[in-house]
C-alpha cells in the first residue's frame, strides 16, 4: 500500500519551487519523516538552477529517502551505496559500472539506481540510458560470479533513473545464453530486452516526484518491485529465474547487446 502521508495533494511543483517554502509551516503535516522528505524535495527543485557539472548530492539524499520509504532496505533486501559492479569480458578484461545505489537480495544485485542533476544529462547518451544499460548488465555479471551454480540462468533486473525529481523505471530480462558469449567477447547473437516506463525518454519525461500523482506512481512502482523481489526470494538459491506482469512492464522496449 502506498503510504498516504506522502501524497499530500497541496504539495506540488508550484508549492515546492517557492523559495519561501517551509515545512515547519505545513499545518497538515505532522510526521517528521515526511517533513524531511519534502524539505529534501524542495532542495532538489531549487538545485535545478545550478550550473552544469554540479554533483548530484541533493538528488542522492532524496533518492535514499525514497528507497527507504518503500522498505527497500529491510532484510532480505539491502540498500548498497556506490557498489563496484564489473562486466568481465574474455577472462580478465572488464568494464566497471558504478551505480549510485543497488538493491541487493541477499547476495544478488536486483535493482540498480542512477540519479543525475538535470543539467548533467544530454540527448547524445540517451539522457543517461547508455550508462544504465551497462549497469544493468554489470549487475547481472556480478550475480553470475556470486552464484554457486555451474549453469547460467535467466535473470530479471530492475533499474531506476532519477533526473532531478523525474523518475523512470526499467526492467531487463537477461537470458542465460547471453552470458556464455562473454567468454569470446561481447555477445553477437543473444540480446537483452529492456523495457522503459513511462515510455518517453527525456529530461522531464519521467514521473515527477514533486507532483502528488507522480509520487503515488513512483511509490506504487517501488512497492511492486519490492513485492516481486520478496516473492522470488528463496534462501539457499542465488540467481532467480523470474517473470512478472507488474506495471514496470509497460512502455517502450529497447534492446542492448
Amino acid at each position: 500500500t502506498v503510504p498516504k502521508e506522502y501524497l499530500l495533494p497541496e504539495i506540488n511543483r508550484r508549492a515546492v519551487s517557492d523559495p519561501d517554502f517551509n515545512v515547519e509551516k505545513l499545518d497538515k503535516v505532522s510526521n517528521n519523516r515526511v517533513k524531511t522528505f519534502l524539505d529534501k524535495m524542495h532542495d532538489v527543485v531549487m538545485y535545478e538552477k545550478v550550473v552544469t557539472g554540479t554533483l548530484e548530492s541533493k538528488t542522492d539524499t532524496l533518492v535514499d529517502d525514497l528507497l527507504r520509504i518503500a522498505d527497500l532496505n529491510d532484510w532480505p533486501l539491502k540498500l548498497i551505496n556506490y557498489p563496484l559492479c564489473r562486466l568481465v569480458i574474455k577472462e580478465n578484461q572488464y568494464v566497471s559500472a558504478d551505480p549510485e545505489f543497488v538493491i541487493g537480495n541477499r547476495k544478488l544485485s536486483m535493482v540498480a539506481i542512477e540519479d543525475k542533476h538535470i543539467k548533467n544529462v544530454w540527448k547524445p547518451n540517451g539522457f543517461g540510458e547508455t550508462q544504465i544499460a551497462v549497469q544493468i548488465v554489470a549487475c547481472g555479471n556480478e550475480n553470475i560470479r556470486a552464484t554457486s551454480k555451474e549453469e547460467f540462468i535467466n535473470q530479471t533486473i530492475f533499474a531506476m533513473r532519477v533526473i532531478s525529481t523525474y523518475v523512470t523505471f526499467y526492467k531487463a530480462v537477461i537470458p542465460a545464453e547471453y552470458w556464455s558469449e562473454f567468454d569470446c567477447g561481447l555477445p553477437k547473437v543473444a540480446s537483452v530486452n529492456v523495457k522503459r516506463w513511462p515510455g518517453e525518454n527525456g529530461k522531464q519525461e519521467g514521473l515527477d516526484l514533486v507532483e502528488p500523482d507522480g509520487r503515488r506512481e513512483v511509490l506504487g512502482a517501488l512497492i511492486k518491485i519490492r513485492q516481486f523481489l520478496l516473492r522470488n526470494e528463496q534462501p539457499g538459491t542465488t540467481i532467480q529465474n523470474v517473470t512478472t506482469n507488474d506495471n514496470t512492464d509497460s512502455g517502450k522496449e529497447k534492446s542492448s547487446s
